[in-house]
This record gives structure tokens, sequence and C-alpha cells, in this order.
């Protein structure tokens, strides 16, 4: 049984070749990919599943994330002592579990326990995520490498509102749940095969004071994200289907932004999503503007966290910009949520 909780090595042929890193950054986009998947396919979902448990839906989302945003450095801090790769493996295994456990929740409160086991999988994927990149790329090629990743997460952020429409409209919201267990799958495979075993050095050192500045510019990003993606369906008089592709347009001009624009700063990604506010232009043009400047934001401020801090912390510092990332969606669902009511 020691295979059980021993991080296997990769294949030797796979680990000699010189894209050997990229096939890391392209497994960790699985997690990052499906993390934002579920965190906004649900937006869509949330009328149906108010009305078919009868109960307030924010708790589906806010459960989630608020065992998603206890569990992130807890979880950083353990995958730095026994290995990144296998507390990756795991939460993928758990969270795909834990999404049939959604499909057939037999009741509120069933669903709810569910999501709170999505989220500790979510914790362990997420913790490590931005170690795994920022360890397995050299310092020049950082800043790219994240902004894969960041382009990972804004595409699953981009795919829920389109996919979260049509699958509630066509089959019912247990689908939003569904679609994460063949993605799951492939990515735990992929996991075994393509991730390194993860020594950690442990390396002395200080954090400093630009730690605190990236986590609060990654924070504000990501409210500003999750906001209008969760007031959007609420407000829009408009089939799903049509609110998908508007909603869709906010993290599709993130995601461009992460993957083509590296050498922009915060300053200017900050300047043009506030200019995006202004623009006398459709509200999709507007909001893919918007997506940009903060596709910009996030990948400058993660690499500022991670060069704070030395590589032996590496999982605790990805925990903690997982938690700026959480804590800023939470933030974005709780003031969208308010409006609502308001609104009403």
């Amino acid at each position: 049984m020691n295979w059980f909780v021993t991080e296997s090595p990769r294949p030797a042929w796979i680990a000699r070749r010189s894209y050997a890193p990229w096939l890391v950054i392209a497994t960790v986009c699985f997690g990052a990919f499906m993390g934002q998947l579920d965190a906004s396919i649900v937006t869509l979902a949330f009328p149906a599943m108010a009305a078919h448990f009868h109960a307030d839906p924010e708790w589906i989302s806010l459960s989630y994330l608020i065992t998603l945003v206890a569990l992130l450095v807890p979880m950083g801090r353990i995958a730095d002592r026994v290995g990144r790769k296998i507390v990756y493996i795991y939460g993928f295994a758990l969270f795909t579990g834990a999404s049939i456990a959604c499909v057939y929740a037999p009741g509120f409160d069933a669903l709810i326990a569910a999501r709170v086991a999505q989220g500790v999988g979510a914790a362990m994927l997420q913790a490590n995520s931005v170690a795994l990149v920022t360890t397995a790329v050299a310092p020049e090629q950082r800043r790219k490498a994240l902004g894969v990743q960041a382009a990972a997460q804004a595409a699953g952020l981009a795919a829920g509102p389109l996919l979260g429409g049509y699958l509630t409209e066509h089959h019912g919201w247990q689908a939003v749940f569904a679609i994460n267990v063949p993605i799951g799958v492939v990515a735990v495979v992929a996991g075994h095969y393509l991730l390194p075993r993860t020594k950690t050095v442990r390396d002395k050192g200080k954090p400093s004071w630009r730690v605190v500045p990236g986590l609060v510019g990654v924070l504000l990003t990501y409210a500003a994200l999750f906001a209008p993606m969760t007031l959007l369906p609420f407000t829009m008089q408009r089939p799903l289907a049509q609110i998908g592709l508007t909603v869709a347009a906010l993290p599709l001009g993130f995601a461009l932004a992460a993957t083509l624009l590296s050498k922009p700063g915060i300053r200017v990604g900050a300047l043009i999503a506030a200019v995006a506010l202004l623009l006398p232009v459709p509200q999709v043009v507007q909001l893919v503007v918007a997506g940009i400047g903060l596709g910009i934001i996030a990948p400058a401020c993660t690499k500022r966290v991670m060069g704070a801090l030395p590589e032996g912390s590496a999982g605790v510092g990805s925990g903690l910009v997982n938690v700026a990332r959480g804590l800023g969606t939470a933030l974005g669902v709780a003031v969208a949520t308010l409006l609502v009511h308001a609104l009403q």
C-alpha cells in the first residue's frame, strides 16, 4: 500500500522531453479550468436550483467558497511537506466524486454537504496549482506560464455561463455538476503520468511587503470578475443562452489578455478596466474590454506574490494566492446577491 501515499515519478521518456514543463502547465490547467467552470456554471442554474429546493441559492455557492478559502493555506502547507503531486491528484479524485454526489443529492442539505466536499477537493487542487506552475518553468518564463494558467481559469469562467445556460435549459440543473466528471477522470490520469515528483527544498527567507499588494490585487480582480457574472442572470430579461453569451464576454477578455499580453503592468490593466465602464459601446464590448484589463492585472499580481516567497514555501504561496481569489469571488457573489435582493 506504499504506492497509495507515495508520489510516482513520470515515465522517463516524458521527463526527458524539452517541453515536459509545459506538459505540467497543461495538466495544471485542467484543475484551473474545472475549478472556475464549477464556480461559474452554477450561477446560471441558481434560479432552477432555488425553485427545485425552495431555498436561497447563494448557499450553493458560498458553502463551496467558504470551505475552499478556509483550507487553501493548510493544504498548501501539507503539499509542501508530503508532495504537491499526490495532493493534487487526490484533490481531483475527491472533487470528481463530490460532483457525482451533487448530481444525485436527494435534498438541499445533501447538496450543500456535497458542495462542501467539492470545496475540500478544490482546495487540494488550487493550493498546488500556482506552486506547480512556478516550480516547473524557468524564472524568465513564469509570467507567461502564470498567464496560461490564468487563461485556463478564465476559459472555465467563460465556459460556465455558456454551458450553464444550455445545460440547465435542456438537461436540468444536475447537468452543471455532471459535466465535471469526465474532465476529472482525464485530469487524474494526466496528473499521474505528466506531473513530476515534488521534492521541496527548504529555503530560508522572509516574504517581502510585495506579497500583500499582490494578494490585494488578486482579491479585487476576482471580485470584479464575479460580481457581474452573478448579477446579470437575475437582471437580464433574456433567454438563458443569450445571458450566457453576454456574461461570457468578461472572462473571454480576461483569457485573451492573460495569454497574449504579458508585458503590460498592473497600472495599465487597471486603467483599461476603468475606461471600459465609460465607453459608449454595447454591454458585451464593455465586458470584453473590462476583462482585458483584469486579465493583465491577475498574472502580474500572482507573479509578484510568488516572486517574493522562497521556493520551499511555494505551496503556501499558492494557497495564499487562491485564498485571495476565493475571497474575491465570495465578495463578488455576496455584493451581487445583496444587489439582487435590493432590486427585487
